[in-house]
């Protein structure tokens, strides 16, 4: 009896697995990554400014350079901290790809990498107040400011939060409205928005910050004796730079929410007929 030798087929050699098949998990991998492979200018992260840029490559030091932050989420590594690093590197290389040393976590959500990317950014000190606010919007870590955007988009109108386009019915102050909501609360923050909607439908300067200073404080202040229906009217006769304008002109008082508060009682009492308010602001 003859036996026949089965063949099978040769089972394929294990590939060595190369640096994008690992598995990362916290604490974070110490890599070295093209950076072709790393992703950035993320919603929560700040834009990238060219004078920065231009800034590190004078004053480069590869002794220095620290590793970037990276979150490996989704089969992609984004870059949580170290953009500006990553344009200075390629800038100085001719604009080719760069290997940079990087510190890699994975098992972040989106939003905890925002998270961490604006307390990066808050210990060294890089971020303006809207770039930081952004930072917290994205992460959702904070109820205040996620309030905030909600209540202004709920309005019709975006919080650019230092990301402007020139566009109607985008807000672009971050200290105003964040006071102008601390001051009124909730109710009457979103009754603000909807007076500036349905007066100005959102055109750019009626969302000036000294605008929606002045408006936040008469509204405060007269509450329950303002006619909303009455406002629309009288103020939407009015342009939005003449209110600037006349609250440039007084000189009376150093507070900006005062200013144009008055003016905003001298045109809303400026057209015959109708109740007129007193005067109640505290200087």
């Amino acid at each position: 009896m003859s036996y026949r030798k089965k063949h099978y087929p040769a089972k394929p050699e294990r590939e060595t697995p190369t640096l994008f098949d690992v598995e990362y998990s916290n604490p974070g991998v110490d890599r070295t990554l093209p950076t072709s492979r790393l992703t950035s200018g993320l919603p929560y992260q700040r834009p990238v400014d060219e004078r920065e840029v231009d800034r590190l490559i004078r004053e480069w030091d590869d002794r220095l350079l620290e590793p970037l932050t990276v979150s490996f989420r989704d089969g992609r590594f984004n870059v949580v901290d170290g953009q500006h690093r990553i344009a200075a590197m390629v800038k100085k290389n001719s604009g080719r790809e760069v290997m940079v040393p990087c510190k890699v976590y994975s098992g972040l959500s989106y939003e905890e990498e925002a998270a961490l990317c604006y307390k990066l950014d808050k210990a060294k000190r890089r971020l303006s107040l809207s770039q930081s606010t952004n930072a917290l919007v994205e992460s959702g870590m904070d109820a205040e400011v996620t309030e905030i955007r909600r209540l202004v988009e709920d309005a019709g109108f975006r919080w650019a939060l230092g990301k402007k386009s020139g566009r109607e019915h985008e807000i672009v102050a971050t200290r105003a409205v964040i006071n102008a909501y601390r001051l009124l609360g909730r109710n009457s923050f979103s009754r603000m928005l909807t007076l500036l909607e349905q007066t100005w439908h959102g055109a750019p300067h009626s969302l000036n910050a000294v605008v929606l200073s002045g408006l936040a404080l008469f509204l405060k202040t007269y509450d329950t004796e303002l006619n909303d229906r009455v406002f629309i009217k009288r103020l939407s006769a009015v342009d939005p730079d003449e209110i600037i304008r006349r609250g440039r002109l007084d000189f009376s008082t150093n507070s900006t929410a005062l200013r144009y508060a008055r003016v905003f009682l001298e045109k809303y009492n400026g057209q015959r007929g109708g109740r007129r308010l007193p005067y109640r602001f505290k200087s």
